[in-house]
Parts: structure tokens; sequence; C-alpha cells
């Protein structure tokens, strides 16, 4: 895949890495290189599990796909985004579920309340993954009426750790 951006960018990292904060590194870097030649490696004991590319809404994907460049328009494919770049990286200790539990619960709290599929949505999207088995048809129905109809970024984007929970982490709904 084809960098589309070249310079510097910064990316905010938090999680299981050994030195998170703030890296100055090119556009266009991989997870894996951020991790390893920007924050000194996964923290003792633990396994590189899963990231977050562009911070709450921005996704989750696993670190299989750890060598998709984080960049604008390298991520769309993958149904996640950069964003500000606050890269939250997660271990072998986390699920990619619990972080789209906490993600959604952070949104639902977030949200305005001024749309109804962003208000409701929000809510009833924290309810259902709240429970031991994820209805994920109805995830999905929920999903796209929260894309389409919510006002602002937030209610459109909300859904992203939940879609990628069950595109990518399905182990973890069993």
């Amino acid at each position: 895949m084809p960098l589309t951006r070249k310079g510097l960018r910064s990316f905010s990292v938090s999680g299981r890495v050994k030195n998170p904060g703030v890296k100055l590194a090119p556009a266009g870097i991989t997870i894996q290189e951020l991790i390893d030649e920007h924050c000194g490696g996964m923290q003792a004991g633990h396994t590189f599990y899963a990231y977050l590319p562009g911070g709450a809404s921005g996704g989750i994907l696993p670190a299989t796909l750890n060598t998709i460049p984080l960049d604008f328009d390298t991520l769309q494919p993958y149904g996640c985004f950069i964003g500000s770049a606050a890269v939250i990286v997660l271990s072998d200790h986390d699920t990619a579920s619990d972080a789209a539990r906490n993600m959604m619960r952070f949104f639902k709290h977030e949200s305005c309340g001024q749309c109804t599929p962003c208000r409701n949505g929000t809510a009833k999207a924290s309810a259902l993954i709240e429970q031991k088995s994820w209805d994920v048809d109805l995830l999905a129905d929920l999903s796209a009426v929260m894309r389409d109809a919510s006002i602002c970024g937030l209610g459109q984007a909300a859904p992203n750790p939940v879609d990628c929970v069950v595109k990518y982490f399905p182990q973890e709904l069993v």
C-alpha cells in the first residue's frame, strides 16, 4: 500500500508499551515499528494483542494486522481511521470486547443527547455489549442507523469498536 503522506507526525501512544507518550515518527509507520522503535517494545510479561489506531472511535485491530501504515486513507478498508493518532496498545492481558465496552460507556456519557440515533444508540449498544452473548445482528442494524442518522461524528463513529470486535475478534464472543 503506497504511503500518501511524507514527513513526521505526532502519535500519542498509551497502553501496554514500555514507554508510552507522544512520539514523533514518520507518517505511515506501522504499529509494530511504533511499538518497537519508539516505545521500547511491550511491557514485561505482555504480548501485543490488539490496537486502537485512532483513539476511542478509531476502531480496534488485531496484532496480526501490524503492517498497515498508520496514515490517512490506509485504515478505512479495515473499518478504522487514524484520527488524531491517539494509539492505544492492548496486550494478551486485555480483551478487545472489554475495550469496546469501555469505549461505548464513554460514548454514552459523552453524547450531547441532541439526536436520537446517538443518544439512544450509544445507550442501547452499551447495554447490548454488556451481555455475555452479543446479538450481532441487532448490533449491526444499530450500527447502520447510528452511522446514517447521527448528526455528528460521535454518533457516526461510536459503533467502530463494536463492529471491529465482531469482525476481528469473534473468538471473544463465544
